[in-house]
């Protein structure tokens, strides 16, 4: 199993009208990390006040970094082949297919959601943010809201579930799984 764990953080949560401002992916071929990639995006508008309290990336952060554009083909190849992993799937899913779609390509991966796979491998536990279930998971704090910690965060999680539950179990969760 070929999976790309991704977190972004954005300007804001609709894709159609905000930008993604850092991205992080971890690669894992079942659970061992064979690549991670980050990089800050310049969303070419301003960031809000809310979104720097947030994640505190600020404009001068960015200033400089490469628009989407710049990193879309590094990002298309990492993803390529593998099931889209991160926590709260849709929005990250969603973020990344309008941002690679603006570049003209186009993409489409099967993806599994860690939230729903924590629910399902470990219940029980009073929230499944991320934040709280890293807690409830005895995994070592981290940088909430920046991209590659919260990347890291997530792929802890798929291993633990994977380790708990087994390859069948996760793959069950997995959408919009091409069957060969």
């Amino acid at each position: 199993m070929k999976f790309a764990v991704v977190d972004v953080e954005t300007t804001g949560g609709a894709a159609e009208m905000n930008r993604i401002t850092e991205v992080g992916i971890v690669l894992l071929d079942g659970t061992e990390v064979v690549k991670t990639f980050h990089s800050l995006v310049d969303p070419g508008a301003p960031i809000t006040p809310f979104v720097v309290k947030l994640t505190g990336i600020t404009d001068e952060m960015v200033s400089g970094a490469p628009q989407f554009r710049g990193v879309a083909d590094e990002i298309d190849s990492l993803l390529h082949g593998r099931i889209f992993v991160a926590h709260n799937v849709q929005f990250d899913y969603k973020m990344i297919k309008q941002e690679l779609k603006r570049c003209a390509i186009m993409f489409d991966a099967p993806r599994l959601c860690t939230v729903k796979l924590a629910r399902k491998v470990f219940p029980g536990f009073p929230s499944y943010s991320l934040h709280n279930l890293t807690k409830s998971l005895e995994l070592p704090d981290f940088h909430h809201h920046r991209a590659l910690d919260d990347t890291m965060a997530a792929a802890e999680i798929l291993k633990l579930a994977l380790n708990k539950a087994g390859e069948e179990t996760v793959m069950k969760l997995v959408r919009n799984l091409k069957k060969k």
